[in-house]
């Protein structure tokens, strides 16, 4: 007899149940996706700290007269005066 009265409210119940399982699988979904967006970004937030800390060394260190050396022997094939120059034929 109660079934019969209030039988919509157990449908209502029930349809609204089963709204909530679709949803949360789809919400679960796309939690799991953001999570793994957010992992990519940080690595990459990384990669970029590393790489900006890279430059600053590099932008600190060019008024190094030891480092200027270098790049002029290793970029441009200078030699200091005394060292002895050698050539590689290909």
């Amino acid at each position: 007899m109660l079934i019969s009265r209030c039988w919509w409210v157990i449908a209502f119940c029930m349809v609204t149940g089963l709204f909530h399982v679709h949803f949360l699988k789809e919400k679960k979904s796309a939690v799991s996706l953001l999570a793994s967006r957010l992992d990519l970004m940080e690595k990459e937030k990384i990669c970029a700290l590393q790489k900006r800390e890279d430059l600053r060394e590099r932008i600190a260190s060019q008024t190094d007269p030891a480092w200027i050396e270098m790049i002029l022997m290793r970029d441009l094939g200078v030699v200091p005066e005394g060292f002895l120059k050698v050539h590689f034929k290909k």
